[in-house]
């Protein structure tokens, strides 16, 4: 069904890793690193387009499951230990609080109701994991939503659109609502989606 690997893709990957480590070290020519961030969403729009079956939910989400959580659960675990050894006690207190929003896969939400991404007041390890709380909401309506927009182009580019002008609008109330809430990132990974469906195969280069 697919390549083993896809090295434009991991080459993508590479640039918008890059981008956000570059924002995060504070370089004054990559103050808009995070970017990186929107690039793994396309990426992830355009690889749930072709790796899910219409019909195959279970096997969508069981494959889901297989490659993400071990990593995910051995990395919050060690990180919560590493903290509680090494932290002062307010600082693990905010680290366990947030801990039950990772487990969950909400993250980003957490992290909302904190302050804004750009905040770098408060104590908070594993900030990565927001982008990742997007990415399983949002894997949660993939059937879902990929069974309706497949064929109907004119809904999925009328969606897209939809979905920037309210991201723009909520801009204007609230920065880090349209930063870190999945509904208002819908419109990255739809443009992922419609390229898989119009522009490439995926079995070519």
């Amino acid at each position: 069904m697919t390549n083993t690997h896809r090295y434009d893709i991991q080459i993508l990957r590479g640039i918008a890793v890059l981008l956000v480590v570059l924002y995060h070290l504070q370089i004054s020519f990559f103050k808009n690193g995070f970017l990186g961030v929107d690039i793994f969403f396309v990426i992830s729009g355009y690889l749930m387009a072709q790796l899910y079956n219409q019909g195959s939910i279970r096997s969508f989400y069981v494959r889901r499951i297989k490659r993400i959580f071990p990593s995910y659960l051995l990395t919050i675990s060690i990180t919560t230990f590493v903290v509680a050894y090494i932290a002062s006690p307010v600082d693990f207190i905010q680290r366990f609080d947030r801990v039950w929003y990772d487990l969950l896969g909400i993250s980003n939400i957490a992290f909302w109701l904190q302050s804004s991404y750009f905040d770098d007041q408060n104590f908070r390890p594993l900030l990565n994991l927001w982008s990742l709380g997007v990415e399983f909401q949002y894997y949660l309506i993939v059937p879902f939503l990929l069974d309706f927009l497949r064929k109907k182009k004119f809904l999925l580019l009328t969606t897209i659109l939809v979905s920037i002008v309210a991201t723009f609008f909520i801009t204007t109330i609230s920065t880090k609502t349209s930063f870190f809430m999945m509904p208002l990132r819908i419109w990255e990974f739809l443009i992922g989606a419609y390229i898989a469906w119009t522009y490439i195969n995926f079995n070519n280069k």
